[in-house]
């Protein structure tokens, strides 16, 4: 396993430290992967200021900025990126003005990033798996011809280090990637849906086409090529079991296992997710939209319309919830803005330890009520129990008396079917129907 080498403590100080802060609108973004891919991707060398700017109006005639405002654009997008430690600035010693500039690594982290999505996105997935299958099949033959630890070290550690953990890492950032692109299908699907439906089905069902159809290959390809791995991935780590030198070979596999696994759980769940909205979809397509194919409908509205004066009537209608999210419960979001500042008299409890030590103290005051032999009159308790509290917490206060009473007895009125009083618990209005516990 991958030794964790820094806390989240450490990291979230480190970037409290730092004044870390991250705001790149498309036109910023643009420019910090023009600048990455004029200097030459990883290969970074310095960069003048005057061919940042030039670089800055490559990107701005893109977005169809005017020109009369170019040098004054190109300071502030230079600036900013400075400010938010993308760019490196230097200045030259004796010539006063001049600068040069470099990619700082999370400029260059970024950037790579965006470069690797693009040309991840033209490899599809079965074609990585099928790469990998072949490189964990090498490294297992490699691994049974294996004669001395020299063989494991040369000829079968450094396939699984880094041909098959590198093509993992980026099956997981494809995946990532495919994440992605079924977000944005959900939403043409969405916007389609809010236009003219009839005009609009074709495109819809294209939509879902495609989508469904790389699932259904990346399902098959799973279903041939997972057990597979698995399989010789086993055969590795039952070659080196027992050999405390080839230590470093199980610990890679048992990691390569784990990739592996996660790939195939993400694989499975994004098939059934997608499976199910496009069940949704068409469900909506059929009963919304085909059910009116003639223009029955629309054709008796119109008539309708025309004769309003004549015959008023009211229209009812019903809509439909947002295609947004494969889900079947979504989360309702909200736009609200929040901090993590909290005022300093407010102070957080969980909630189980809260009800625990109300239990506590609540079965040790009716405790009292058994070992006395006196009967426990609920209205009496409750009431006393709920003018000591916040209203907001009546009703768990509430239930944690009721619990604890009926763990102690019963009420043989109860048994006798006697009906009881409703009796007044409360200030704001609050009633109890129970009878006396007098059995214990």
């Amino acid at each position: 396993m991958r030794e964790q080498t820094q806390t989240v403590p450490e990291l979230v100080q480190w970037v409290k430290t730092q004044d870390l802060a991250l705001t790149l609108n498309n036109e910023r973004l643009a420019f910090l992967l023009a600048v990455y891919l004029v200097n030459d991707g990883q290969h970074q060398q310095e960069l003048g200021e005057g061919e940042l700017v030039d670089t800055f109006a490559m990107v701005s005639t893109h977005f169809a900025q005017v020109e009369e405002t170019l040098a004054l654009r190109a300071n502030n997008a230079i600036n900013e990126l400075v400010r938010q430690h993308l760019l490196t600035r230097f200045y030259e010693q004796g010539d006063e003005g001049c600068s040069i500039y470099r990619l700082t690594p999370l400029g260059l982290g970024i950037a790579d990033y965006y470069a690797k999505q693009r040309e991840f996105t033209s490899v599809k997935l079965s074609v990585l798996l099928a790469l990998v299958a072949e490189e964990v099949s090498k490294a297992a033959k490699a691994a049974s011809e294996a004669q001395c630890f020299e063989d494991w070290l040369h000829q079968v550690h450094p396939v699984l280090q880094h041909s098959v953990s590198d093509l993992f890492d980026r099956i997981d950032l494809n995946q990532r990637v495919m994440d992605e692109h079924q977000q944005l299908i959900k939403k043409d699907v969405a916007s389609l849906l809010n236009q003219d439906w009839h005009s609009a089905i074709m495109s819809c069902e294209q939509l879902l086409s495609e989508t469904s159809n790389t699932l259904r290959e990346l399902q098959d390809t799973l279903q041939t090529v997972a057990d597979q791995l698995q399989t010789e991935l086993q055969h590795i780590q039952t070659l080196v079991y027992g050999e405390d030198e080839l230590l470093f070979v199980d610990e890679l596999v048992f990691d390569l296992q784990t990739k592996l696994d996660r790939i195939v759980s993400w694989g499975q769940q994004a098939i059934d997710l997608w499976m199910g909205y496009d069940r949704h979809v068409h469900k909506f397509i059929r009963t919304a939209i085909d059910m009116d194919k003639n223009r029955a409908f629309s054709q008796r509205l119109r008539e309708s319309i025309r004769g309003y004066l004549d015959n008023p009537w009211h229209l009812t209608y019903a809509r439909d919830e947002r295609l947004m999210d494969m889900r079947d419960e979504a989360l309702v979001l909200r736009n609200q803005d929040v901090t993590g500042d909290a005022p300093l008299p407010m102070e957080y409890e969980e909630l189980d330890q809260v009800q625990e030590q109300l239990q506590a103290v609540i079965g040790e005051h009716l405790t009292r009520f058994k070992q006395a032999g006196d009967p426990i009159d609920l209205t009496c308790v409750l009431r006393e129990y709920l003018d000591a509290h916040p209203r907001a917490r009546h009703f768990d206060l509430a239930r944690v008396v009721v619990d604890q009473a009926l763990q102690l007895g019963y009420s043989q009125a109860e048994l006798d079917a006697v009906q009881p009083k409703w009796h007044v618990i409360s200030h704001y209005g609050a009633k109890v129907q129970a009878n006396v516990i007098d059995n214990y």
